[in-house]
């Protein structure tokens, strides 16, 4: 199974296209919200979701894959090719999509296998959630031979 992990209240502006990006994708998805800090200092936010995400990390098997600006890019048919590689090798792939507050890497780095970038260019989190999920279900059409992809 597929699963898309980040610090996220609302979808807002992009509420419709994740929801039907979860329907198409339905059993073949998990999304994991985690609640952001309430704290007010920029630091205790970063630490106290770090810590958050550390916990929530070393307790799984998956192979975890973060979503991060500065690390490979991958077209489409890349992108479906190492999906399909690691679902063969792993029960479950979860995309960490980090949040507004950026994150301490020394509290995580040791626990993720592998970063990609979807683009150079920095985008808000929902839209990053839609372009992933977007491109999963993508992955599924090729790998369902399903007239999406073009």
């Amino acid at each position: 199974m597929i699963k898309i992990l980040s610090f996220v209240d609302s979808f807002k502006h992009y509420d419709e296209p994740i929801k039907e990006f979860q329907k198409r994708l339905w059993k073949d998805i998990e999304f994991i919200k985690l609640k952001p800090s309430k704290r007010k200092e920029f630091v205790e936010i970063i630490n106290e979701e770090s810590i958050e995400l550390k916990k929530y990390l070393e307790k799984t098997k998956w192979y975890k894959v973060l979503l991060y600006i500065d690390s490979k890019t991958m077209d489409t048919m890349e992108f479906s090719k190492f999906v399909e590689e690691k679902q063969m090798k792993f029960w479950d792939i979860v995309f960490i999509i980090w949040w507004a507050y950026w994150v301490d890497f020394n509290l995580i780095w040791d626990l993720i296998d592998f970063k990609i970038s979807l683009s150079p260019m920095t985008f808000p989190h929902a839209q990053a959630i839609m372009m992933i999920l977007e491109q999963i279900y993508r992955v599924n059409c090729i790998k369902k031979w399903v007239k999406y992809h073009h």
